[in-house]
């Protein structure tokens, strides 16, 4: 997906090394992965930076599933 990029300011290697983020961020689904690299290379492309970082992928939000997965639990209050 890198590699068919077309933004000037990217560094290749960067995805791969987002790797465990990717996964867990899109629980593992390749349309969600798919659909979280596009959204976040338009927005590169509209906001003029011409590259993705873990920052502008945080702010992409995904479809129910991936965001469900990925949001933290939250803790029972009910345990000791």
């Amino acid at each position: 997906m890198e590699g068919a990029l077309d933004l000037r300011h990217h560094r290749t290697g960067t995805l791969p090394q987002l790797a465990p983020y990717l996964h867990q961020r899109t629980a593992g689904r390749i349309g969600s992965l798919a659909r979280l690299i596009r959204q976040a290379a338009i927005t590169a492309l509209i906001d003029g930076t011409e590259r993705i970082t873990k920052t502008s992928l945080d702010a992409i939000r995904l479809d129910h599933l991936a965001e469900q997965h990925h949001r933290p639990r939250a803790r029972s209050t009910n345990t000791p």
